[in-house]
This record gives structure tokens, sequence and C-alpha cells, in this order.
């Protein structure tokens, strides 16, 4: 192709997009250890790279928990210096995880109110 610059090594294909989020991680199955918060610095749809103040070996397969996306399972691709990067095992939207999360309509509390009279489950009135 006339014009393209061939690929120099080192150098993503996928575009990142540099950005400050807060997610969760934990290692996959480890059901002893807490969920983790971790800071997002890029996102991509094929993976991620994060702050954490919790070290993961290299390789560590890890369930990571995006707002707007939910849970991804990935593995453990680099760790330096309280970074790591994160292969998705599946690719992602990374845009919704920049979306802010709105909650449900109120149509159901409408119809509750329009009931015109509202008690608390379990409360007797004579």
């Amino acid at each position: 192709m006339a014009g393209d610059m061939p690929l120099q090594p080192g150098k993503r294909i996928r575009k990142r997009d540099s950005l400050l989020l807060m997610g969760t991680i934990k290692a996959a199955g480890d059901y002893v250890r807490d969920t983790q918060p971790i800071r997002i610095r890029n996102l991509s749809s094929t993976g991620l790279m994060a702050d954490s103040k919790m070290e993961y070996d290299l390789g560590a397969c890890v369930e990571i928990g995006l707002k707007g996306i939910g849970l991804v399972e990935g593995e453990i691709v680099w760790v330096r210096e309280g970074r790591m990067g994160i292969t998705f095992r599946e690719t992602i939207d990374p845009h919704r995880a920049r979306r802010p999360v709105v909650a449900g309509s109120d149509e159901n509390l409408l119809k509750v109110v329009d009931l015109g009279r509202i008690r608390r489950p379990g409360l007797r009135i004579d």
C-alpha cells in the first residue's frame, strides 16, 4: 500500500484512549481475597493499563469490573512499578465505560404514588 508506513516493533495496532477511570480487580476464582480498586489509565477494546496497590503475577487470570460494562475476564500481560497491562479474553466497547450510569426510570415509582395510599409491607392499617 502506497504511503503506509510499516508497523514498528512495540507499536500498538489498536487505538487506546487515555483516561482516568476507577474499576475493580480480583484474581479469577479467588474467593478468599476481596475485590481491589484499580485506577485505569488507558482502555481499548482488547485491554487496559491500570495502577494497583495489589501485585499480581504475570499470566494471572483476573476479573475486571468496569462501570457501564460489568465484569470482564482478562490476563495480566505485564507488570511494572505498580502498573499492569491486562488483555481481555473478549473484546469490549470502551466507550461504554465512559458513559454515565443512569438509574432506571421512575415509571414504577409513579405507579405506586398514583395508588394514593402507600404503606410499608407487613404494616397493618385498620
